[in-house]
């Protein structure tokens, strides 16, 4: 069966309900766009789901190199073991992404590209950051002459980026209002990450462990890994308390229910703190669907479907 056109001006009638939709708000202006926060480009992600897109959800901010990154984006795309890891290589996958011979499913409305953490790459190598974005824009100007709509979002604060297609990259539609409790679905997984000293971890584990006892113990079920070394250039002097070792380990948390967890990361940073435990750097975002929740189902495998915790959390 022929792909018919994501927005038809022949029947005005259908047309005109079909541009008050969100992608519309996007792909009648371009096809790259930025969002200064995950919480934006995680609600466009989750709107442009609900719409029928693809929606591959890569989070960028865990890359060490370049090709890191190129990993990350052929492991999400399904791009074949040949893939060169380099810009010339995406180019030539991209124009079989729009084909839907990689990465993209002709039964689906179209394919978003959704990159948390962008300004990661932006930090390592500003050229690559740029030349990638203009790559997938011209193979989504392609892709449109199949009926194939193609949007790459990224969360980022480069308010430079670009030019692509000859203009700066612009910020992205936000039709939802950032609330001050923050709802999760039995399908999504939250991860915060904390860092601290090695002396202070074992501590900081029972803190937190506590602290979600109180908050969300009736209806979600969590998993604290043990303490992971940081890397010597990521290791940190606390910065409010220079008499304190640095920051070398990082404490990571899976979490899964529905529920509220508004607010639970201050919660947490305030029974650490009145705990007396040094805590640097922290971290905490959610991921409803893509490549990175199965990275983090991986990850924290206590909350896989099916996995005890007297919690029924199967979708």
């Amino acid at each position: 069966m022929p792909r018919g056109p994501v927005f038809d001006p022949i029947d005005r009638e259908l047309f005109d309900t079909q541009r008050q939709r969100f992608d519309w708000s996007l792909l009648q202006n371009g096809s790259v766009y930025r969002y200064d926060t995950r919480f934006g480009l995680d609600c466009a992600s989750r709107r442009l789901d609900e719409l029928g897109y693809l929606v591959h959800r890569i989070d960028l901010q865990h890359s060490i190199t370049v090709t890191d990154v190129h990993t990350v984006l052929a492991g999400a795309l399904s791009f074949p073991a040949f893939y060169g890891k380099n810009l010339d290589a995406f180019n030539d996958l991209m124009y079989d992404v729009g084909e839907f011979r990689y990465g993209s499913d002709p039964d689906t409305t179209g394919t978003v590209l959704a990159l948390a953490g962008y300004d990661t790459l932006v930090n390592l190598d500003r050229h690559t950051a740029d030349v990638l974005l203009t790559i997938f824009a011209m193979h989504a100007r392609l892709a449109a002459l199949f009926s194939h709509p193609m949007l790459c979002i990224i969360e980022s604060t480069a308010h430079d980026l670009g030019p692509v297609n000859g203009r700066p990259v612009q910020t992205g539609s936000l039709w939802d209002t950032p609330p001050s409790s923050w709802p999760i679905t039995a399908k999504e997984i939250v991860e915060f990450e904390f860092e601290t000293t090695n002396a202070d971890a074992a501590a900081m584990i029972e803190v937190i462990a506590f602290t979600l006892v109180e908050r969300v113990g009736g209806w979600a079920k969590w998993q604290i890994l043990d303490p992971v070394q940081l890397d010597s250039d990521d290791s940190v002097e606390h910065p409010a308390e220079p008499q304190r070792q640095r920051c070398d380990v990082v404490v990571s948390v899976g979490i899964r229910g529905e529920g509220d967890l508004g607010e639970i990361d201050e919660d947490v940073y305030v029974a650490l703190r009145d705990a007396g435990l040094t805590v640097g750097s922290s971290t905490g975002a959610g991921y409803p669907f893509g490549a990175e929740r199965e990275r983090l189902l991986g990850k924290y495998s206590e909350l896989r479907d099916g996995h005890g915790g007297g919690l029924n959390l199967d979708v």
